[in-house]
Formats: C-alpha cells, sequence, structure tokens
C-alpha cells in the first residue's frame, strides 16, 4: 500500500474547502508558502496535478475533486478516533441511541446502578427507531431491534428471552389463566412492528388458522406503546418478560398463558470498535454487557 505525507493530505482537504491557500494556512497556523510546498510534494507523490493555479482563484481539478471526496471520509475517522483516544482528559459524556420502549423499560431503571458506579459519566440517551451513522452523528453506542446483521460494526447480543402473552387483570376471568389458546381469538392483540410474533406463538401452542387474529388488532411503533396499552386494558401484548419485570412484580400485568417463544429478533448493542477506545465507554460496555448477562441469567432460569 502506498500512503502520500499525512501532513501533505491534511493541506489539500482543508485548501481545496477553503478553495485559498490562505484559508488553508490560517487554520492549520502555517505559510500560504507552506501549504504550496505541502500540496506540489502531494501531486508530486500522486503524478496528478490537483489544483489549477491563475492569478484570480485556486481551483482543483476534477481528479482532485474526486481525490478529495475520497480522502475526507478517512481523514474524518482519524480524527475521530484521536478525539476518542484522548478523551478521557474530557468530559467523560456517553451517548446511545436506542427505542423509546428500550430506554423505558430496561435502560433507565438500571441506569442508576452505572451512575453510582461510575458518578463522573453523563449518559446521554437519544431515542429513535431509524438508522443512525454512528461517527457522523456522534452516537458511541446504540441498541438496535432486530437480527444483529451490521456490516463493518461490532455487535454484541443484549436480550434474547422468551416471548410472553400478558395482560392487564382487568382482562381475565377469576381463574386468572384462559383457559384455551383459543379465547384468545376473543380479545384484542397488540402488536409492534414485527406482526409475525404472535403468528409464531400461534403456530407454537397449535393454533394453524391464527392469521385473521395476527392481522387484527393494535399495532404500535415499540414495545413501549404495547406495554402501555397492554396496561391500559386494550389487549393481550406479546412482550419479553425482562421488559415488564417490575410490571409482573407488582401485578399490573400478568401472565394469560404459560406457552413462551423463542424469536429470532433480538436486541443488541452496536458500536464502532473505536467507541471503546476511552476508558469511560468502555466501563459503560462493559457494565451494560454484565446487566444483559443478569436479566438473560433471570429470564431464561425460571
Amino acid at each position: 500500500m502506498k500512503f502520500p505525507p499525512l501532513h501533505a493530505l491534511l493541506c489539500f482537504e482543508a485548501t481545496g474547502r477553503h478553495a485559498s491557500m490562505k484559508g488553508a494556512a490560517g487554520e492549520l497556523f502555517v505559510t500560504p508558502a507552506a501549504i504550496s510546498q505541502q500540496i506540489a510534494k502531494l501531486e508530486k507523490a500522486v503524478g496528478v496535478t490537483l489544483f489549477i493555479r491563475n492569478t484570480k482563484r485556486l481551483e482543483l481539478t476534477a481528479e482532485g475533486k474526486i481525490y478529495l471526496r475520497a480522502i475526507r471520509p478517512a481523514l474524518g475517522q482519524i480524527s475521530d478516533a484521536t478525539q476518542r483516544l484522548m478523551s478521557d482528559n474530557g468530559p467523560n459524556t456517553i451517548t446511545v441511541s436506542c427505542t423509546s420502549g428500550f430506554a423505558m423499560q430496561w435502560l433507565l431503571p438500571r441506569l442508576p446502578d452505572f451512575q453510582a458506579i461510575c458518578p463522573g459519566i453523563e449518559v446521554l440517551i437519544s431515542t429513535t427507531n431509524r438508522l443512525v451513522d454512528l461517527l457522523g452523528d456522534g452516537v458511541d453506542f446504540a441498541v438496535r431491534h432486530g437480527l444483529g446483521r451490521y456490516p463493518g460494526l461490532e455487535v454484541e447480543m443484549l436480550i434474547n428471552d422468551r416471548l410472553q402473552p400478558v395482560c392487564s387483570p382487568s382482562l381475565l376471568p377469576d381463574s386468572r389463566y384462559l383457559s384455551s389458546p383459543i379465547d384468545l381469538k376473543s380479545y384484542n392483540l397488540l402488536h409492534d412492528e414485527h406482526r409475525e410474533d404472535w403468528a409464531l406463538w400461534l403456530r407454537a401452542v397449535g393454533i394453524e388458522d391464527g392469521e385473521a387474529a395476527v392481522h387484527k388488532g393494535s399495532v404500535f411503533v415499540d414495545s413501549n406503546g404495547v406495554i402501555e396499552a397492554a396496561l391500559a386494558g386494550m389487549g393481550i401484548a406479546l412482550v419479553r418478560r425482562s421488559l415488564i419485570r417490575e410490571e409482573l412484580a407488582s401485578g399490573r400485568l400478568v401472565v394469560p398463558f404459560r406457552a413462551t417463544i423463542d424469536t429470532p429478533i433480538a436486541y443488541y448493542l452496536v458500536y464502532d470498535e473505536t467507541a471503546i477506545l476511552p476508558k469511560s465507554s468502555k466501563q459503560f460496555r462493559d457494565w451494560l454487557v454484565s446487566q444483559a448477562i443478569a436479566s438473560q441469567r433471570e429470564f431464561t432460569t425460571r
């Protein structure tokens, strides 16, 4: 592999961005003559003219424009990685992107434990369902609900306990349990965006003609809406027990059927490998994974 001088690349990028050697010189705290020498060195190294020079203005050649667009992301990654490597000398702030359901039902109830262990680290939570550009958006960690396929990123499974039907006790007869899964046809099913979860559960309990039930009922963006609707008595939800441990313990949600199912969809921790360069970020990642392991153990040994 051939690499041109890094300082020459920085001078080229700054000059291309400012369309001026004087502007680049001011940014990099050198003279315009020094910028000109570095660009000449770069052009000699690559064997291509990168700028058209005339008395009125400085303009990138066609090759120069393409080269500038190609190297800019790499220089940005070098800057971001360096900043993360040196960030222990600055404020300890960690940004986590996750759905509102995961934040409300799983992360926030556990966060005081992390703050007690690491009181000097601030955790900022950004709730969104959309995909984010981790480095471009300044996000250290993301928690995503899916199949765990995120090429080029570090991926660790956090939550994958079985799906359990739950509802408000106000919906159930005195027996507390419904007598048969067939009884579900009399109830409203609550769905998140993955409607197929109910189809999997119905097939697992022997109901092959459950498609009509699957395609009726209310649909919510994420598990938080589903859980809130179940608490309000709007229907029966299919959720992970780890997301509703407080609601189950208090009796605000109950289990109408004991049958549970596995699902290929899980919650994953996703991050760029440079995210754990700062000590504070590594501490958060290790804490989050340890909490997930404890939660998984709690709900798979019952």
